[in-house]
């Protein structure tokens, strides 16, 4: 009796598969691929045709239960980020931006915010508003310093050694919750939240341009509600 062997044939069709992945792999060494740059639309997250009457309330300003600093206290969130989203949606939509009248309004939080149909029903009548914009906004500033071990080289014998150096910091948080509402309905149609925190190695940097250098990072996102974007990719072509 024969000794049991292994049969080693290969499946049918193997020997044409390895010759067309080795003409492959030849091609892609041998040919040029280029790659483009594209730029593809991104749809606003608001449906809308985008000449609506728009009607920008207040805003809550949170703390969420805790004591802001004193640096943070010093800015007017609420009129700088209304002028701030006012002048883009100026600048970048085809919206119709109308006057709110003073207004208290009907909550602290999204929840109370969004139940709240009949007060929103009554603000779009007074403004003539498609829709309304509103939310919540944190910001808050952290100073902060604390030592780190770094090298330095001696200018009188160049050796190297370690040193306890001293760093300051400022961070800016910014956290915003936006919502719009439906003007005729009262219903919330959009709930959007976007973050920024920025930290420079400097300590009492300005508040004022920390805040805004949180918004210009979040610029594309908040323009992005309401108006269509673009966003870049990469895409490879063989060019031979």
């Amino acid at each position: 009796m024969k000794p049991a062997t292994l049969d080693r044939r290969r499946p049918a069709g193997w020997l044409a598969a390895a010759g067309t992945a080795a003409f492959l792999i030849a091609f892609a060494a041998f040919a040029g691929v280029q790659e483009v740059k594209l730029k593809l639309p991104l749809k606003p997250k608001l449906q809308i045709t985008g000449d609506e009457k728009v009607a920008i309330a207040p805003f809550v300003i949170a703390n969420n239960g805790e004591k802001k600093s004193d640096r943070a206290q010093k800015i007017d969130v609420q009129s700088e980020f209304q002028r701030y989203l006012r002048k883009q949606l100026t600048k970048s939509t085809k919206l119709r931006l109308v006057d709110v009248p003073a207004t208290r309004l009907p909550g602290s939080e999204i929840k109370a915010l969004e139940t709240a149909r009949d007060y929103w029903k009554d603000l779009g009548a007074k403004t003539g508003a498609d829709y309304i914009v509103t939310g919540v906004v944190d910001f808050d500033v952290n100073d902060k310093s604390g030592y780190k071990t770094e090298e330095y080289v001696s200018p009188a014998d160049g050796r190297t050694y370690y040193r306890q150096a001293l760093i300051e910091t400022t961070g800016f948080v910014f956290d915003i919750d936006i919502v719009v509402f439906d003007a005729d309905t009262g219903e919330k149609v959009l709930e959007e939240n976007f973050r920024d925190f920025k930290e420079f190695d400097q300590r009492n940097y300005d508040e004022l341009l920390g805040l805004f250098e949180n918004l210009r990072s979040l610029e594309t996102q908040l323009i992005g509600i309401f108006v269509p974007q673009e966003t870049s990719a990469s895409r490879y072509i063989f060019t031979e």
